[in-house]
């Protein structure tokens, strides 16, 4: 499978001879204040979370996690994505005037586990992944896709692709607060480890390939 850097959006598009993750951009200008510190969390419309991680973050799981073991797998591969961003926008930033909004984001991040995801496959690779159909580009599928307006991430169970549409909306909601130039962060972090659960989330590929 080919990695592109497109914009800010995980996509599986499907060609006659290859399979590729590309990353789209469907941000337009925010609902919100693109100037000031925003000062409290806002949910996307319609966004109902069920977890919150030790971190902060709110997720809508859609109740694809049974059990309680698995509740929390999930909510600690989340925060692990986080540590590798914060490092990540760490460094990247250095002395910026922002860096020290940082680890206040999570507790502004809503992810939502999609629901409408099927295994596909590249006809090429037969790499099978979870995805569920663009919002982007019609016929394409995604496993990840991050919207601006809300500081939310729309991701599969196995959350592949998490990792640097995390750093997307941390750079877009920094800013927002920011008095200087913030760095891209969406391409700065995006070589970052994949985070397995630590139960068996087969059919997934993640099980097999990504990291504890």
């Amino acid at each position: 499978m080919r990695f592109a850097v497109l914009g800010l959006g995980v996509v599986i598009a499907f060609a006659l001879a290859a399979c590729g993750s590309t990353f789209q951009s469907s941000f337009g200008e925010s609902a919100s204040s693109t100037t000031g510190a925003e000062t409290r969390y806002r949910p996307p419309p319609g966004f109902k979370p069920d977890l919150v991680t030790p971190d902060g973050v709110s997720v809508q799981t859609n109740g694809q996690y049974k059990t309680e073991a698995q509740r929390k797998a999930a909510a600690a591969a989340i925060d692990k994505y986080w540590t590798e961003v914060q490092k990540c926008a760490t460094t990247a930033l250095g002395a910026s005037d922002v860096s020290g909004s940082v680890p206040e984001f999570p507790g502004h991040l809503s992810i939502e586990i999609a629901n409408n995801w099927k295994v596909v496959e590249g006809p090429t690779t037969h790499r099978r992944t979870q995805a569920f159909p663009s919002l982007v580009h019609p016929g394409s599928w995604s496993t990840s896709l991050a919207k601006p307006d809300n500081i939310y991430i729309l991701a599969v169970p196995e959350l592949n692709g998490l990792g640097p549409q995390m750093a997307a909306e941390l750079e877009l909601w920094l800013k927002r607060n920011a008095t200087t130039s913030v760095p891209d962060l969406a391409n700065a972090c995006l070589a970052m480890p994949c985070y397995r659960f630590d139960y068996d989330n087969a059919p997934s590929q993640a099980w097999r390939e990504c990291v504890d």
